[in-house]
């Protein structure tokens, strides 16, 4: 269970009636799980002093923050507007504050996107992001998350272009458009430079059963070129779906932990 965690994302539904606070105790006693991704559409207060109470929530609990995954306010990392991609990195900078004050090691930052990628625009932000993460303690980490991240291939060229331990990978099963051959080749092309992984599951029916793509097979893949670190449980699809949110994570902490090496 030390390879497992748990993003907020997952019981979306029962926000804010479920607040970050109350979090860690939930996920300790019904999952027995204590490693926490937080998603930043969860926070009722951005105020560092709100971020310490979560820290301490998840101290009380024997847990731990392990990312924080940024999506507000809208920002562009890659915005060929250079005033709007300052603001875009300060953004960022303030989450990772944010991030710290949780206890958190990682944040999620988004490429965002444009007319064409440019390598050069969008390393620079990364850069700088990377740069103010080894000054706190920080990682900043790219997931397949939209925009110009849809390409395996220009989030290796930003993480080789920044060539820093600070800026990381964070594989999504999920966010993948193909069939099993080319979601276990884009995977395999972003997989060595993981930090962290999203173990996402998509539709899922009263009978537990999945049927988009074979979560045990990218847990196989992503063992098998050596990663040993955590997978965050997390769901998501673009219509509701009939499971509830607390089988879906019994059900992805069982694959997980049946197909680990």
């Amino acid at each position: 269970m030390d390879r497992i965690a748990c993003g907020t994302f997952l019981f979306r539904s029962r926000f804010p009636d479920l607040s970050l606070i109350d979090f860690p105790a939930f996920l300790a006693d019904r999952l027995k799980v204590h490693q926490i991704e937080i998603f930043s559409g969860h926070f009722p207060d951005t105020s560092l002093d709100y971020c310490r109470r979560v820290r301490d929530a998840a101290d009380r609990s024997n847990s731990k923050v392990i990312n924080l995954q940024m999506d507000q306010p809208g920002y562009n990392l890659s915005s060929e507007d250079k005033s709007n991609r300052e603001k875009s990195v300060q953004s960022v900078k303030k989450w990772m504050d944010r991030a710290m004050a949780c206890g958190s090691t990682s944040l999620r930052a988004n490429t965002g996107r444009g007319k064409r990628f440019d390598l050069e625009t969008t390393a620079d932000s990364f850069r700088r992001l990377a740069e103010y993460g080894a000054s706190i303690g920080l990682k900043v980490l790219v997931e397949n998350h939209g925009g110009h991240s849809n390409k395996a291939e220009n989030i290796v060229a930003i993480i080789k272009a920044v060539n820093s331990s600070w800026l990381r990978s964070l594989p999504d099963f999920g966010n993948i458009q193909g069939n099993d051959e080319k979601r276990h080749s884009f995977l395999k092309k972003i997989l060595p430079y993981a930090d962290l992984i999203s173990a996402k599951g998509m539709y899922f029916d009263d009978d537990m059963k999945h049927s988009p793509y074979d979560i045990g097979a990218c847990v196989r893949l992503a063992e098998s070129v050596g990663f040993k670190g955590i997978y965050s449980l997390e769901q998501w699809a673009p219509k509701p779906i009939e499971a509830d949110d607390l089988s879906v994570a019994r059900y992805l902490i069982q694959v997980i932990l049946g197909n680990l090496s």
